[in-house]
Parts: structure tokens; sequence; C-alpha cells
């Protein structure tokens, strides 16, 4: 009888019952791997505010490609509000998406350009999907009016420390692993 379950056993494992159920795990786990790997290479983002000069990092926060970000501030010649939505496009660069402003003069967009319309008595262009010269913006701003900073649910001032009165660059930097 002892003989027979032996037998019985080497004829199970000898022939294909197992065969399917290995195939199953193989190819989990070669969809495991490949999914991690996938996952690793996507380039992951972070805005960050940065102070030109010293290269101290100010503010930074995760970002993904679509997400938008703005800033509000009162023009120095116009004394108007502005109002300006980047976003890091399909690409990964940052790019300019609309502009709000209430005047037109120096400084101030001027060009017909995206949809224009207005609203709450602003000039409004929007889908504009204009690249930031140089990939970076720039300012210094000042603590003569109100400069606020604009990033999913967070609003801060840029007119207040630590930002103010230094030249600060916006960028977006892939992220290391």
């Amino acid at each position: 009888m002892n003989n027979n379950n032996q037998d019985e056993k080497k004829a199970l494992l000898n022939s294909d019952a197992f065969v399917p159920k290995m195939l199953i795990i193989i190819a989990f786990s070669i969809l495991v791997v490949i999914g991690s790997w996938w996952l690793l290479k996507q380039p992951h983002y972070q805005l960050v505010i940065t102070d030109m000069n010293s290269k101290e990092v100010l503010w930074q926060r995760d970002i993904e490609k679509g997400d938008q970000f703005a800033h509000q501030y009162i023009h120095s010649v116009e004394k108007s509000p502005v109002k300006e939505v980047f976003e890091l496009s399909k690409s990964g660069e940052l790019v300019t998406m609309e502009s709000w402003t209430k005047s037109f003069g120096a400084g101030l967009p001027y060009q017909h350009q995206g949809d224009v319309s207005i609203k709450d008595g602003f000039y409004v262009m929007q889908n504009l999907n204009r690249p930031i010269h140089g990939g970076v913006l720039r300012m210094k701003p000042s603590d003569l009016y109100p400069h606020t900073f604009i990033f999913q649910e967070e609003t801060f001032y840029l007119s207040k420390e630590p930002f103010v009165k230094r030249i600060i660059e916006i960028n977006v930097k892939k992220k290391a692993w």
C-alpha cells in the first residue's frame, strides 16, 4: 500500500497538474516586476521656490503633470491686480495657461492669444499654453502690495518672509528616487 501511495505521488508530480498554477504564478510575478519598474521609471516632480542667489529652498511640494499653480499681485506701474496661472505640461515643462489683468500697459499682456474674455472686470486670456522662457519663473516680491501664491489647497504670501525682497525662482525639478 505504501508503494502504491508513493507511485501515485510520483505520477502526480510528473503530470502536468501543476503547470497551469505555476504559469499563473510566473505571469503574476512578471507583471509585478514590470509594474514596479514602470512606476519607478516614471518621472516624479517637485514644485520648488528657491532664493536665486543663495539657492536656499524656501518651499517645495510634489506636483504632477496637469497640476496648476498661480500667483496674484498688484502690478507696480498700473496699480491693478494681476493673476497668472501656470501648469506642468504633459511634457514636463512649465507653461503659462491663463493671464488675468484689469488693464493693459507696461509689462502686461497685450497680444490676443488663446481664448479671450472679460470676467468680473478682468481681461482674461485662457488656454495660452505658452512655455516659460528658460523654464523658470523669476521675480522679486515686494512688501508694498500683497503678492500671493496658490497651489492646490495652499495659499501663502510671497510678499512676506521668507520670500519678500529676495529674487526667487519658481521651478519644477525632477525628483530623485
